[in-house]
């Protein structure tokens, strides 16, 4: 099936997509348990909504059979994500993709967790972030381990542009720590000038640079 195309039924599922959207990731979520801030599972996407910019691809000539179809599919994602508007540096954050494998059946759903571990270091390399999504996502929230916090109604990864808060996601490991450092290490050289939101981050990226840099 052409990706450029779109049946009745993908667009239904494109709906209910956009449902999930406002209904989970942008509401409030009690369970997320962030120390300061908005409750939202995922911050990034109301302002994403309103921008015009949660872009969607679906492609359902992927079975779930294997991973390395999806890592291909994934991997061409780089460029044109990056390609695509906005592109101003304060609105390219207000910017998603989700990429739609919507005939993996439920059983075979983890294949996106190995093509997730996989091309995570790549899309981090490009100052992007990446996540899978599925019904059986065992991904447990930052602050709540108890929080199965990446599910979704169909298989999809999503993709994003880093943002200061990453360290969060990106501090245990030290190809993904340099990669952020090189973007937004600036930030922690005078302390005294964050933002409050983002003082709890110096304490994560402290640690982390005493560990991979020092």
């Amino acid at each position: 099936m052409n990706n450029a195309f779109i049946s009745p039924r993908y667009l239904q599922i494109a709906n209910e997509l956009l449902e999930w959207a406002h209904t989970y990731l942008v509401a409030e979520n009690p369970h997320i348990h962030r120390p300061a801030g908005t409750q939202e599972v995922c911050p990034f996407v109301g302002p994403a909504l309103k921008n015009d910019s949660f872009y969607m691809a679906f492609h359902p000539e992927v079975n779930g059979q294997r991973d390395e179809p999806i890592g291909r599919i994934m991997l061409d994602y780089i460029s044109e994500f990056k390609e695509t508007p906005p592109f101003d540096p304060a609105e390219k954050l207000k910017k998603s993709l989700l990429v739609v494998f919507p005939e993996i059946p439920p059983e075979r759903t983890y294949v996106l967790d190995f093509a997730y571990a996989k091309i995570k270091s790549k899309f981090v390399q490009a100052g992007l972030m990446v996540g899978q999504f599925h019904e059986n996502c065992d991904e447990r929230g930052i602050h709540n381990r108890g929080f199965r916090v990446s599910t979704s109604p169909y298989p999809l990864i999503a993709v994003r542009h880093m943002a200061p808060h990453d360290i969060i996601f990106l501090k245990d490991n030290e190809e993904w720590f340099n990669a952020y450092n090189i973007r937004f290490g600036e930030k922690f050289r005078q302390p005294d000038k964050l933002e409050d939101y983002q003082r709890p981050l110096l304490g994560p990226y402290l640690e982390a640079k005493e560990r991979f840099i020092n």
